[in-house]
């Protein structure tokens, strides 16, 4: 036969939640957007845009606490995942305005300096013979 449980000496659960945690890689996914614009870095900005994107998929398990350490509020998931969408785009806008690009610009110069050249020096074969 199974023993007797003392009443009184049973304790009943009293469930606690725990605190949300924040995560470091929401704070890298904040700040590497902004790195990837500066410095024009096509891998920085794929890399904001995956850790965006685990970010907002992370962020119905890692509920982000309403003010991060410095006292701000922190930034949304969703808000993350654009920001580095617009580093991307950024990063990127040589090929959609080609004509932004120092590279570009150098490269029309040196053509047209060759053309012109290779003209004048045309018709001024042409007019002296």
């Amino acid at each position: 036969m199974a023993p007797k449980i003392n009443q009184e000496a049973v304790v009943p659960y009293r469930h606690s939640p725990s605190k949300p945690r924040g995560e470091a890689s929401s704070m890298i996914a904040q700040s590497l957007p902004m790195a990837a614009m500066f410095m024009r870095n096509k891998m920085l900005s794929w890399s904001a845009l995956f850790l965006a994107i685990q970010s907002y998929l992370n962020e119905p398990i890692n509920k982000p606490v309403e003010k991060d350490d410095s006292g701000t509020p922190a930034q949304p998931p969703l808000l993350r995942v654009v920001f580095a969408f617009i580093a991307l785009v950024t990063c990127y806008i040589d090929i959609i305005f080609p004509g932004s690009s120092p590279a570009a610009n150098r490269v029309v110069k040196e053509a047209t300096e060759s053309v012109t050249s290779a003209v004048t020096s045309a018709v001024s074969a042409a007019t002296s013979g």
